[in-house]
C-alpha cells in the first residue's frame, strides 16, 4: 500500500550506488548518432528501447533524410528501424514518431505522416501505426470499425502491454457514427475485435462538448482504463473551471471520473495562467495517475506558483504532490513530463530546481521519487553518480522500475559522448534506496 505523504513531511535522499547508465542512441556497431534523438518507452523487462532519431547512419541504407523510428536491444546491442512497410520498405519522404511498446517488445506503435506504410493510404494525414517485430507486418490503427481511414491527423498511440488495445487520438470525425462536435477526441482501438469506440464521452454516454480539445491518452495494461487530459465542460457533472483537466475513463463500467483534483474532489483553481493540467502517466491497474498541473489547490501550502507534478490515488481518492525537495520544501521552479512505474511506486519527472543536495538549480534534471519509501533520488547521473550537465526527460520505467529510459543533452553520462546532441539513455538503478523491493 502506497501510503501518502503530506507536503510539509520531509522526503529522504540517500545517495546510495549510481548504478550504471547506457546510451541507447547508436548503431548496432556502437556509433553515436549523427542527429538528435529522444526516447519513447522501454519495455516490461528494460530489454527493448524504443525510440525517435532523425540521424542517418543508425541502420545500412536510411536514405528518407526524415526522423525515424528505432527499437534497441540492450541484449544483442542490435538496432533495427521499425517505421516500415511490411515489405521493409522505409517511410517515404515524411516523419514518423514512436508512442508505445507493448510488454514483451513484440508490438511498436508509432505515428508517420507516410503515405506508403500500408496499402490504401491516401488521407495524406498522419496516422497512427503498429509493427509487428515478429512477423514484420505494419498495420494502420487509426481507421474505424468499418476500416474507413480517418478524414484528418490521428496521434498519440499507446498500447496496451498484451497488445490488443491501443488509445490514440484524432480529429478525425469519421472514426464513429454521430461525431458532431469539431474538436479532437481520444478513441480506442481493439486489435483483436477490429472496433473503434470514441473514450472522451461522459458516464452516460455524451460526447466531448463542442470545439473541445482531447488528446494525450495513457492506457492501463489490460486496456480497462485510459486516462487522458480534455478542455471540455460536460465529461463530468460540476465542472466549472475552465482548465484543462485530467480524466480517467473505464471501459467496463463505462464511467468517467475526473482525477486532477484536491481534497473532496474540489475541482482544481489555477488563477493565474488558466493551463490547467496535462501530461497524464497512469499505472499498470489504472489506480494511479501522475500529472502536471498549475492549480494551487491541489494540495495545502502550494504557494510556489510554479507547474508541478501530481499523483492521484483514484482508490484513496488522494493526490499528493510529488516534485518535492528531499527536505519537504516545494519547488522553486517549474517540473514535467511524469512518467510512472507500472505499480505506481515510482515517479519519474524533470524539474529545474535543485531537489537534492548538491544540485545546482536550472539545469533540468530527471528524479525519481518514491512514493513508498519517501525517498528521492537524481536519475540522470553517470556511472560514476556525476549529475548530467544539461536537461533530461524521461521516457519509461520496466515493469519493476529497475530501469529507466530518458532523453538528455547531457554530455558527461557516457564516455566519448561527442556529438553534442540529445540522445536517449538507459538507467539501471541496480540496488538503489528508491528501486529496492
Amino acid at each position: 500500500m502506497i501510503r501518502a505523504l503530506s507536503v510539509a513531511a520531509a522526503l529522504t535522499f540517500t545517495l546510495a550506488p549510481a548504478g550504471t547508465t547506457e546510451r541507447v542512441s547508436v548503431s548496432a556497431t556502437g556509433d553515436q548518432a549523427e542527429a538528435e534523438s529522444w526516447g519513447d518507452a522501454i519495455s516490461a523487462d528494460g530489454r527493448y528501447v524504443l525510440f525517435d532519431s532523425h540521424a542517418p547512419n543508425l541502420v545500412p541504407g536510411d536514405t528518407n533524410g526524415q526522423t525515424d523510428v528505432f527499437v534497441r536491444d540492450l541484449q544483442t546491442g542490435e538496432t533495427t528501424r521499425v517505421d516500415v512497410a511490411s515489405d521493409g520498405k522505409q517511410a517515404r519522404l515524411l516523419p514518423s514518431h514512436g508512442t508505445s511498446i507493448s510488454a514483451d517488445g513484440r508490438y511498436v506503435v508509432f505515428t508517420s505522416e507516410a503515405g506508403n506504410l500500408v496499402p490504401g493510404d491516401s488521407n495524406e494525414a498522419t496516422d497512427v501505426f503498429l509493427h509487428d517485430r515478429q512477423t514484420g507486418e505494419t498495420t494502420r490503427v487509426s481507421i474505424a470499425s468499418s476500416n474507413t481511414q480517418a478524414i484528418g491527423f490521428s496521434g498519440d498511440g499507446e498500447i496496451s502491454a498484451d497488445g490488443r488495445y491501443v488509445a490514440f487520438d484524432s480529429y478525425a470525425r469519421n472514426l464513429v457514427p454521430n461525431d458532431t462536435n469539431g474538436g479532437e477526441d481520444v478513441y480506442l482501438r481493439d486489435l483483436q475485435a477490429g472496433k473503434t469506440m470514441r473514450f472522451d464521452v461522459s458516464s452516460y454516454g455524451h460526447q466531448a462538448s463542442r470545439g473541445s480539445q482531447t488528446s494525450s491518452p495513457a492506457i492501463s495494461a489490460d486496456g480497462r482504463y485510459v486516462a487522458f487530459l480534455s478542455n471540455a465542460t460536460n465529461l463530468v457533472s460540476g465542472d466549472t473551471n475552465r482548465l484543462t483537466d485530467i480524466f480517467v475513463r473505464d471501459r467496463k463500467r463505462g464511467r468517467t471520473v475526473r482525477v486532477s483534483v484536491g481534497p473532496r474532489g474540489r475541482q482544481a483553481r489555477d488563477p493565474r495562467s488558466r493551463n490547467g493540467s496535462v501530461a497524464p502517466s497512469i499505472s499498470a491497474d489504472g489506480r494511479f495517475v501522475a500529472f502536471v498541473s498549475t492549480a494551487t489547490n491541489l494540495v495545502s501550502s502550494d504557494t510556489n506558483r510554479m507547474p508541478d507534478v501530481f499523483v492521484r490515488d483514484r482508490a484513496r481518492r488522494h493526490t499528493t504532490r510529488v516534485s518535492l525537495a528531499s527536505s519537504g520544501r516545494q519547488a522553486k521552479l517549474e517540473s514535467g513530463v511524469p512518467v510512472i512505474s507500472p505499480d505506481g511506486r515510482l515517479v519519474a519527472f524533470s524539474s529545474y530546481s535543485a531537489l537534492v543536495p548538491g544540485e545546482q538549480a536550472g539545469v533540468g534534471q530527471l528524479f525519481v521519487r518514491d512514493l513508498q519509501a519517501g525517498t528521492i533520488t537524481l536519475a540522470s547521473r553517470s556511472s560514476d553518480g556525476e549529475a548530467g550537465d544539461d536537461s533530461s526527460t524521461a521516457a519509461g520505467f520496466s515493469a519493476d522500475g529497475r530501469y529507466l529510459a530518458f532523453s538528455s543533452w547531457a554530455r558527461n553520462l557516457v564516455p566519448d559522448d561527442t556529438n553534442g546532441l540529445l540522445d536517449v539513455f538507459v538507467h539501471d538503478f541496480g540496488s538503489c534506496a528508491s528501486c529496492s523491493r
